[in-house]
Parts: C-alpha cells; sequence; structure tokens
C-alpha cells in the first residue's frame, strides 16, 4: 500500500518533526531553510528543507490515533530514523501546570489503533537517545519540563474524575490522544521516537489554557527544544 502512494526508503530525512495542526508545522517551517513539499496524502503534507546544515522533514502527523498511525508509518517507510512528536497534552499531576513541557518516557494505551500491532502487555516506550537529547536541549534552553509518560485516550470526553484520579495515582503525568500510537508504531518499526508536549490543561483543577499566553510560549519554546535536541543527536 504505501508503495502505491510512492513512499521509498530515502526520500524523506532521517530526522523528522511531527506536531499534529498545520499551524504549529509553519513554525517549524520557518526555522528551515531551502525547504520543499516532498510528500502529500490525503490532508497529510511532508516538508524536508535544513536546519544548521542538518536534513529534517516535517509533516503535520494528524491529531488522532489512527491518523497518527498513517504518518508515523509513512515517515517510517520513506527512512526516517528518529522522530520526535511535537504536541500538546493535559497534566494529570499537581506539580505539572499550563506552560511546561513533559518529555514522555512511555505511555499507556488507552487507544483502540495500537491493539491492531501489539498485545495488549507491550511496553510503549521512548527511545532512550532522544529523550536524553531533548532533555539536554531543554536544560540549556532553561526550559521548564518534566520527564514522565503519558495516557493516550480515543475518547476526550470520557476522561471521568475517576480515570483522571487513577492516572494521577499511578504518576501519570498526562493525557492526549496521539502518543501512545506514534511510539508504538516507530518501535514496531524499529525506529527511534519520543514525543515533548507542552501542557494546555490542568486535569485535576478542571482548568483549560488553550487560549492562555503561557501556553502559546510553551508551544515556541518546544519547537526551540526540538530543533536543538536534532543536533544533539547521533
Amino acid at each position: 500500500m504505501l508503495s502505491l502512494l510512492g513512499v521509498k526508503a530515502g526520500s524523506l530525512a532521517p530526522y523528522a518533526l511531527i506536531p499534529g495542526p498545520k499551524e504549529r508545522s509553519q513554525m517549524l517551517l520557518a526555522a528551515l531553510k531551502n525547504t520543499r513539499k516532498n510528500f502529500s496524502f490525503l490532508d497529510y503534507e511532508m516538508h524536508t528543507g535544513t536546519h544548521d546544515g542538518r536534513q529534517v522533514t516535517v509533516g503535520n502527523g494528524g491529531r488522532y490515533a489512527p491518523d497518527t498511525a498513517i504518518t508515523t508509518e509513512i515517515l517510517c517507510a520513506a527512512g526516517v530514523e528518529s522522530l520526535i512528536r511535537i504536541g500538546s497534552c493535559g497534566s494529570l499531576q499537581e506539580d505539572i501546570r499550563i506552560g511546561d513541557l513533559v518529555i514522555v518516557t512511555g505511555a499507556l494505551r488507552g487507544e483502540g489503533t495500537t491493539s491492531y500491532y501489539v498485545p495488549k502487555n507491550f511496553s510503549t516506550l521512548s527511545h532512550p537517545e532522544i529523550v536524553g537529547a531533548l532533555t539536554e536541549a531543554a536544560k540549556s534552553l532553561n526550559v521548564r519540563y518534566h520527564l514522565g509518560s503519558v495516557f493516550t485516550t480515543d475518547a476526550l470526553f470520557q476522561e471521568t474524575p475517576e480515570l483522571i484520579q487513577e492516572l494521577e495515582q499511578q504518576k501519570v503525568s498526562g493525557i492526549d490522544m496521539v502518543t501512545s500510537t506514534f511510539l508504538t508504531v516507530a518501535q514496531v518499526r524499529h525506529k527511534k521516537a519520543c514525543a515533548i508536549l507542552a501542557v494546555s490543561d490542568e486535569c485535576l483543577k478542571g482548568k483549560m489554557g488553550f487560549r492562555d499566553p503561557v501556553f502559546l510560549e510553551a508551544e515556541e519554546k518546544m519547537v526551540e527544544v526540538a530543533l536543538k535536541a536534532i543536533h544533539l543527536l547521533d
């Protein structure tokens, strides 16, 4: 199927930064030079350019588990070796606040897509090399960040108080709708992957922050951290 879309090894850069919304893609593309669109399918686009001499692909990776699986499969088949998801999450711990960043170490699979890939007891983990690069980049840029796991759900409006409390007690850092699929597919395809997420909400307090200037600043910081981390790999 992927070959029918014109996907082949080497058609994209070895490094990829994958946000969900196109607005975030534009922030990344503005930081690259000599960009060109080198893949398009349905609503998904991949652009490749250079950042301080390093080839980087930027793609809009979808907002939900099924389309995340599609784009991650495309990236892996096209020769990307290191993938960084640039997203957002709601926090599940008191000390993780709107505007903070979460560097994801692993994910709990509450979505349905990954059941097609792996058994229930599969451990979805980020690659330690990319976790380390993101951590070093965040420290060097003096950005407030947390290391932790996230829970990925398909049902945004079923984040019940009982579920939130259970996840808090398990010390899960955040909740989103993408990360476990992204990381699982990358693991299955033997690629290095990690996600960095800007905290948009504080679930324990019922506090929404998508329009908060602090969250918008965190998105910009997240882009800076991801771009710096690319140069710390290998």
